[in-house]
């Protein structure tokens, strides 16, 4: 196998880099204002069941069957960003962003259900619960952007695959809006030099172990990672077909 061109392969994806924050920009602006509108949906869902069953059970319903729905989407958030920014072979590394949205998540559970402020001070209830909401939102995607990139697929269930592609969409989506990522600062020229060395040393290598211990390493690796040129499994970095298209330029030939 010939030794690929550092330059061309730095060239491509400066090219790649340029064309994808410009999408990504409008994609992450959409799908955060989309989200609220999904959070809702699901509430709505859950208030629905909920209710069905307590008027089975003549049971009078109240406003925090709607809360319970939201509650579940936020649980669910936290338990996916969890596992999925966790290599399965390596214990899990408990980040602080993450265990402040879990801190902030059972205040918001202890105010809910128990005290009245859902029912005395709804408007009021409201606007904090959807700030702290979005806050969690905004904490647990820091956690999943800052973190590699690790490959799910679950194929005996596609509804479960349907589920966690729209968890990492919302996830991915905060983090790259509050975390200073590569979209509102654009790589510099050295970390793209650094990105297209490791896509080389993979196309030759096949795989290397990672490594995080640097805040720049853990960006250019974040970088590849969302253009999906490299993979983690089994603690080891690969090339995906993507990147090897982008190495040998075999996309256009």
């Amino acid at each position: 196998m010939d030794e690929p061109d550092i330059n061309q392969v730095e060239k491509r994806l400066s090219e790649i880099l340029y064309k994808e924050r410009r999408e990504a920009i409008g994609y992450t602006v959409l799908t955060v204002l989309c989200t609220p509108v999904f959070a809702a949906m699901v509430g709505l869902v859950a208030w629905i069941v909920v209710g069905f069953v307590l008027i089975r059970s003549d049971y009078d319903m109240d406003v925090k069957a709607f809360y319970t729905g939201l509650n579940v989407f936020l649980a669910l958030m936290i338990v996916f960003v969890l596992k999925y920014t966790n290599p399965p072979e390596q214990p899990h590394d408990f980040d602080k962003n993450w265990l402040v949205a879990v801190v902030i998540f059972i205040l918001l559970l202890i105010f809910t259900y128990a005290t009245k402020y859902p029912e005395r001070f709804p408007i009021g209830f409201g606007i904090v619960y959807a700030g702290a909401g979005l806050f969690i939102l905004g904490l647990l995607g820091k956690v999943f952007a800052e973190g590699p990139y690790i490959e799910y697929d679950d194929r005996r269930n596609q509804f479960f695959s349907l589920i966690l592609a729209l968890m990492s969409f919302v996830a991915m989506s905060y983090g790259e809006l509050l975390s200073g990522s590569w979209l509102w600062i654009p790589p510099k020229q050295d970390e793209v030099r650094v990105c297209a060395w490791i896509l080389c040393k993979l196309a030759l290598e096949e795989k290397m172990p990672i490594h995080h211990s640097d805040s720049v390493r853990k960006r250019v690796l974040y970088i590849l990672s969302r253009l999906k040129l490299v993979q983690i499994k089994e603690n080891m970095l690969k090339l995906t077909l993507k990147g090897r298209d982008l190495v040998f330029n075999e996309a256009e030939n």
